[in-house]
């Protein structure tokens, strides 16, 4: 995971180089709303952390090339009712390392994006309501890392200041099920999660 965060950052530093006069960088913070498909919880119930740096390429007036690397937090939670006697609890959390590389377009103070990720687990945990637990070993476990693909729309408030809102999900599951049974296309578990974060550019249009 290493060699490839390393020579992905390698390329792009070098693509940033050679053009200059045309790169923005900057900084982004928000949440996430996530929920798991394959897991029988349904909505965008549990919110995590989103931050991290990203660097982008302008290739036309109107086109340009994105990437980023964040920490995002993603996962599943179902509260419990107990006003009606449902006490069933559960969280997921599942914190990643991810690499996000799009496209995007510009229409006014708006940018479309479309694009895929790369995400590297860094770190689990689970609990329901008699606390905290982990999967048996004898089950099939989380994925190290989870592949998927993003859209979403930028706004520019001012030359530096962005907001961003942003769907991703993945494309292969990041956990199997365990009866290895397939329901339709579905074979195990996968994320889909809603983000928005405000972005800050410290070197802004054409490098300055």
């Amino acid at each position: 995971m290493k060699q490839t965060i390393t020579t992905i950052l390698f390329l792009f530093l070098i693509i940033t180089g050679v053009n200059a006069q045309s790169f923005n960088v900057g900084v982004l913070g928000g949440l996430n709303g996530s929920q798991v498909s394959g897991d029988g919880y349904s909505g965008y119930n549990k919110a995590g952390m989103l931050f991290g740096l990203y660097t982008d390429i302008d290739v036309s007036p109107s086109i340009n090339l994105q990437f980023e690397i964040n920490y995002s937090e993603k996962g599943s939670r179902r509260n419990p009712d107990t006003e009606n006697g449902d006490t069933d609890f559960f969280l997921l959390r599942l914190d990643y390392i991810e690499i996000p590389i799009m496209a995007r377009w510009s229409l006014n103070k708006f940018k479309f994006e479309t694009g895929v990720y790369y995400g590297q687990l860094v770190d689990e945990y689970i609990e329901d309501e008699n606390g905290v637990f982990s999967i048996p070993p004898v089950l099939n476990q989380f994925k190290d890392s989870d592949v998927g693909g993003l859209v979403g729309i930028n706004f520019n408030f001012t030359e530096h200041l962005i907001i961003n809102w942003r769907y991703s999900n993945s494309f292969v599951p990041f956990r199997e099920f365990d009866s290895g049974a397939r329901f339709r296309f579905n074979s195990g578990m996968f994320h889909s999660y809603l983000s928005v974060s405000f972005r800050y550019e410290l070197i802004g249009e054409n490098g300055k």
